[in-house]
């Protein structure tokens, strides 16, 4: 069972950018805090704003090494210390070593450690190196998917448990609070011009016939493909009459790409939105795109489906876990077929009706109940 009268320790580095990944930590943090556990979260770099937190939240601005140090002694009397992230995984083994911490140390996976794909860097062998050697001072490593757990014992031939993340309160109650609400009702027009006032705001849940309306966000960051998302754009909007295509999240290459569409008014870059903006855009959306080719879990998948929002996928190992090909969202395996499938999802209503339905069904799967039950599991494998 999850333990109680605790002093935990979660660490995270950067806790100033929205990652979906972060609220998961965030969401952790307070469920072990209202089991009348001690909670202390410690991080390099923290925004209040972006995520306000209950918890009581230590951020060491020091140089790296010597936040190292700092946040490792003060976490040495900590009964467990959950980690996420490099650098912070090598936190604790400071702590045990150097300070005597005898906390039971659980390392939270989000994400495949793609550094072990990289041959070329001393630096970065030598982490691998270090990290593999600290290894057996974890007490339980989770992945976030079968995907990882795969990964993990894969690259660290360690076995580890699957705490699937779960939705945020706003997407969980959506489906109660709408459930009276017709699936085909038909939304307001009025996309004209840029910008998230010029979105159709009706609160009712259906597919604009006239305006199709592609949308897709996330971290776009290397690896995450955003390119694909224009590429299809590109390929329909001549095809599909009064196709609308809305981006949202800064990421490396935005300017570049908001050059090149300024003058299109269909493409709609948004800056920072929050969830109840996020749903509002979800509610007007004919589809979702998720062009990325190397995450572990994509919080926005759920989102998507908790939604009724159909969604085109690359068919990457995770994904199988969530997306039953055909039923509730569609796998591809190539550019080509992203850009068919997604024409295919556009053109036909009934398809996507029957989609949104079986979605809902897969992400009414990611509650609370069933975190909790989970991260009892966990708690229960662990000896303390």
């Amino acid at each position: 069972m999850v333990p109680t009268n605790k002093k935990i320790a979660v660490l995270h580095p950067y806790v100033n950018k929205k990652w979906w990944a972060v609220n998961m930590m965030i969401y952790l943090s307070d469920y072990l805090s209202n089991n009348n556990n001690d909670v202390t979260f410690y991080t390099f770099s923290y925004d209040n704003i972006i995520f306000p937190m209950k918890n009581r939240v230590i951020s060491f601005t020091n140089s790296k090494l010597v936040s190292f140090f700092k946040i490792a002694y003060c976490i040495r009397d900590n009964d467990f210390i959950i980690i996420w992230n490099s650098p912070m995984h090598f936190v604790w083994v400071f702590s045990k070593l150097l300070f005597g911490s005898k906390a039971k140390i659980i390392w939270w996976h989000h994400h495949y450690p793609w550094y072990y794909g990289w041959n070329t860097n001393v630096t970065i062998k030598l982490k691998r190196l270090i990290e593999k050697t600290f290894l057996k001072y974890i007490d339980i490593v989770i992945a976030n998917s079968k995907y990882l757990q795969d990964s993990i014992k894969d690259i660290y031939n360690i076995d580890s448990k699957i705490l699937y993340p779960i939705l945020d309160n706003k997407f969980l109650d959506y489906n109660s609070e709408n459930k009276n609400k017709s699936q085909t009702s038909h939304l307001s027009t009025g996309f004209t011009h840029k910008g998230i006032n010029s979105l159709p705001l009706s609160g009712e849940r259906g597919y604009n016939e006239t305006k199709k309306i592609i949308f897709s966000y996330g971290r776009w960051v290397f690896g995450k493909n955003i390119e694909l998302v224009f590429d299809t754009y590109d390929n329909l909007k001549n095809e599909i009459r009064e196709l609308v295509l809305i981006i949202w999240w800064e990421w490396e290459e935005l300017n570049k790409y908001k050059n090149k569409y300024k003058d299109d008014i269909n493409v709609v870059f948004l800056w920072i939105i929050n969830k109840d903006q996020i749903i509002k855009t979800l509610e007007k959306s004919t589809i979702v795109l998720f062009p990325s080719k190397i995450d572990s879990f994509w919080l926005v998948i759920l989102e998507s489906m908790s939604i009724w929002v159909p969604v085109v996928s690359y068919n990457i190992a995770w994904a199988k876990e969530i997306i039953n090909n055909w039923l509730n969202w569609y796998l591809v395996n190539s550019q080509n077929e992203f850009i068919s499938k997604t024409y295919e999802i556009l053109n036909n209503s009934s398809l996507r009706n029957s989609l949104s339905i079986e979605a809902l069904n897969t992400a009414n799967v990611f509650t609370k109940n069933n975190f909790k039950k989970s991260l009892s599991e966990i708690f229960d494998s662990i000896k303390y």
